[in-house]
């Protein structure tokens, strides 16, 4: 294995749980995302942009190009911990590049949990246009779930599990199955 790639729904606490178990392991922390960005900025005579923007501003189309990009160059690294939106795996294009290698972690924890802490901070740019956008998230949270589960090699609910709990667990759990170890 190349890499450990955590993933899962919005709010599940990939970027969290990741950058703490980077510390225990010893690994170098990447977030998809924040590699998009950069990929993003290189493109744009360095403006960077968050994200959630670059979707706003250029839609989906040029947002998923930039996310291929973006698993293209992490897919070159050796030995890192990789956190990528859940729907990161519903792009056939990007699976095909980054299930190869990768030990992949499901994150889970209950959709109405995670509609709380996603639309705690306002409705997410993907989800404006939605009749209902808490329907609309919960089925996205439904079907990355069933997209992912069958890929993993782990799938681990965190509800009423602290960030230090999930990412201690996750230390074990690579730790015996002698994972970049």
């Amino acid at each position: 294995m190349k890499r450990v790639v955590l993933t899962g729904p919005k709010s599940s606490g990939k970027s969290n749980i990741g950058v703490r178990l980077a510390e225990l392991i010893h690994l170098p922390f990447f977030d998809l995302d924040e590699v998009l960005e950069q990929v993003y900025s290189e493109e744009h005579d360095g403006n960077r942009l968050p994200f959630r923007e670059i979707y706003r501003r250029h839609g989906e189309s040029k947002f998923r190009e930039l996310e291929l990009a973006a698993a293209k160059r992490v897919a070159s690294m050796d030995r890192i911990l990789l956190s990528t939106g859940g729907t990161t795996f519903n792009q056939a294009s990007l699976r095909e590049i980054l299930v190869p290698d990768s030990y992949i972690v499901l994150l889970k924890n209950d959709p109405e949990i995670l509609w709380e802490r996603t639309s705690h901070k306002g409705i997410p740019s993907y989800l404006e246009g939605e009749a209902d956008p808490k329907r609309a998230f919960l089925d996205r949270v439904e079907k990355v779930v069933e997209t992912i589960n069958p890929l993993a090699h782990v799938s681990l609910d965190t509800k009423d599990l602290s960030i230090e709990d999930v990412a201690q667990l996750l230390d074990v759990e690579l730790s015996v199955r002698k994972v970049l170890r």
